[in-house]
């Protein structure tokens, strides 16, 4: 939809007043009226993402209370009429470092992964470093981002870490679910760990599975053997939720050849795999429906970079979605700066093939139920956590922004450094800029 000015103005006053009216008076309830709706409620099967106009969305104490046309306000609730432009869920980023790095190149803002032969790797967990007061968890918020999957990378391991689900309100509270992840660096990335061959990579993730096992069955008697390197103790507990399917695995390769050995894994292990990556997925994307296995990826990718990335094509999206792959996307560059990308690369992924429908489902309810949250996250329906996005046009368009985010029913400041330092540099009259700025004083 094309934006009016004076029509936004209306509706950002609106928004102003009911964010007021929720701080001051404590309004609980929310009446989103004359929008259209995108559920996300069975969208990955609806190529148009089955969005309703004229539609309306109740929240009531943070959670979703009422989805459907012509729902009447609540008594005492606080309207806002979104003037019949698009509401979704909020995005839900399904890989990233959000809250744990600042300043990738600063080693003291940088929390995202360890160096050098540091001795522990699987049992790092992401809520000991997670900075709900990041800078950049506002300019992601801004975006649309309202949750996301914050995890530290493969570093001076093959495994990682254990990941969280955070939400993107910037309060103390903000870790929705702690050691939702773990993460192992498997095809060129693993290799490189293990003696410098795929052999050695997948031999060693077995082992690691096997010594998780064996400790999980009796950990007074695995404590008693003699033990020479390997894994610490505290890596084994945490890979042993992994070891028994309990704890999702997010591992990291490109290769068809990388992604049958990953199937073969599952069914040996009974492992609860994620493909991260996943450049030549669409080569085996029968096999990855059939296995169960969801693939997070990159849709920009379409040029070989390394010899694993050799059947790199824009089309991957559509073509496992087409399969029945449950898809998400992540963007690597960006593992906490640019999350609000997230709509562009399933724009690009519309233009080559995804559907509509299937694009806004990656952004949304796909993640959620990657990650087992379902039930609370991802979709606009009654019981789920109040997280809703008024967008100023279509959500996959460059050019379309956020108007509101609201996190667990919450009406949130879209205001950040970057809108800040816009703020302040705009009007280079003003009084208060540094003096470099105030003309020939």
């Amino acid at each position: 939809m094309t934006m009016n000015h004076s029509s936004l103005k209306l509706l950002t006053a609106s928004l102003a007043a009911a964010a007021a009216s929720i701080a001051v008076a404590g309004a609980q309830t929310i009446a989103i009226q004359n929008a259209r709706v995108y559920t996300m409620a069975g969208a990955a099967t609806d190529p148009t993402g089955g969005g309703v106009n004229n539609a309306d969305v109740i929240i009531r104490d943070g959670v979703i209370a009422g989805v459907g046309q012509d729902l009447p306000a609540p008594p005492g609730a606080t309207v806002i009429n979104a003037q019949g432009r698009v509401v979704t869920p909020g995005l839900f980023a399904p890989w990233s470092q959000i809250g744990l790095v600042e300043i990738g190149l600063d080693d003291e803002a940088n929390d995202s992964s360890t160096e050098d032969d540091f001795a522990l790797s699987a049992g790092l967990d992401a809520t000991d470093a997670f900075n709900p007061s990041s800078t950049l968890i506002p300019i992601n918020r801004a975006g649309g981002v309202t949750r996301a999957a914050s995890a530290p990378e493969p570093g001076a391991k093959m495994f990682g870490g254990q990941g969280a689900i955070v939400d993107l309100s910037g309060a103390p509270g903000s870790i929705n679910r702690a050691q939702a992840l773990q993460s192992v660096a498997m095809g060129a990335a693993g290799a490189g760990y293990n003696g410098g061959t795929r052999l050695g990579a997948w031999a060693s993730l077995r082992d690691a599975l096997d010594e998780a096992r064996a400790y999980a069955a009796n950990p007074g008697s695995y404590l008693m053997r003699p033990r020479e390197g390997g894994l610490s103790i505290i890596d084994l507990k945490a890979l042993g939720p992994v070891a028994r399917g309990a704890q999702p695995l997010v591992v990291y390769l490109n290769s068809a050849t990388d992604i049958r050995a990953l199937i073969k894994l599952k069914a040996q292990y009974g492992v609860n795999a994620i493909v991260l990556g996943g450049t030549e997925a669409h080569l085996v994307a029968r096999e990855l429906a059939a296995a169960n296995i969801p693939v997070i990826l990159n849709s920009f990718l379409n040029l070989p970079s390394q010899f694993e990335n050799l059947a790199a094509t824009q089309t991957n999206a559509a073509r496992l979605a087409a399969a029945g792959v449950t898809i998400a996307f992540y963007d690597p560059p960006s593992g906490a700066h640019n999350l609000r990308l997230l709509p562009q690369l399933a724009g690009n992924a519309v233009a080559n093939g995804l559907s509509y429908g299937a694009a806004l489902a990656a952004l949304t309810i796909n993640p959620a139920r990657i990650y087992g949250v379902a039930d609370r996250y991802g979709s606009l329906e009654i019981g789920k956590a109040g997280d809703v996005v008024i967008w100023d046009g279509d959500p996959l368009e460059v050019s379309t922004r956020p108007i509101a985010v609201l996190i667990d029913g919450r009406i949130t400041s879209l205001k950040n450094r970057q809108t800040m330092l816009r703020d302040r540099y705009k009007d280079l009259s003003r009084g208060d800029l540094p003096h470099a700025y105030r003309g020939a004083n």
